[in-house]
């Protein structure tokens, strides 16, 4: 049985699908925030169409929707600062042709 040996990705190529998949994967995180931020906006939605609702109760859903805005906007940052780390170096054009600027 002959064996066929292929020749290894060129390091362009693989390069350029390591940044898109970085990208795709910042897009996916940054679609699972937008789905945290819409639960909290059905809580808050919620408790406000209940009539029983107490201050304290307000009081309580609006800290915690503070802490989860909070916490959502340090993952954007961090989201950001991935992306930026490629910025000066992304492919122009699809498939990556390898004429982009070097990474450092």
């Amino acid at each position: 049985m002959e064996t066929t040996q292929t020749m290894p990705p060129r390091r362009e190529d693989s390069r350029c699908e390591a940044i898109t998949e970085l990208i795709e994967s910042v897009a996916e995180q940054q679609e699972a925030l937008a789905k945290i931020l819409e639960a909290e906006h059905k809580k808050i939605e919620k408790t406000a169409e209940m009539c029983d609702t107490d201050v304290d109760d307000l009081v309580k859903i609006d800290k915690s929707v503070e802490r989860v805005i909070a916490a959502v906007t340090r993952l954007e940052l961090a989201l950001q600062l991935k992306l930026d780390l490629f910025r000066e170096c992304l492919c122009p054009d699809t498939p990556c042709h390898g004429d982009h600027k070097p990474c450092h």
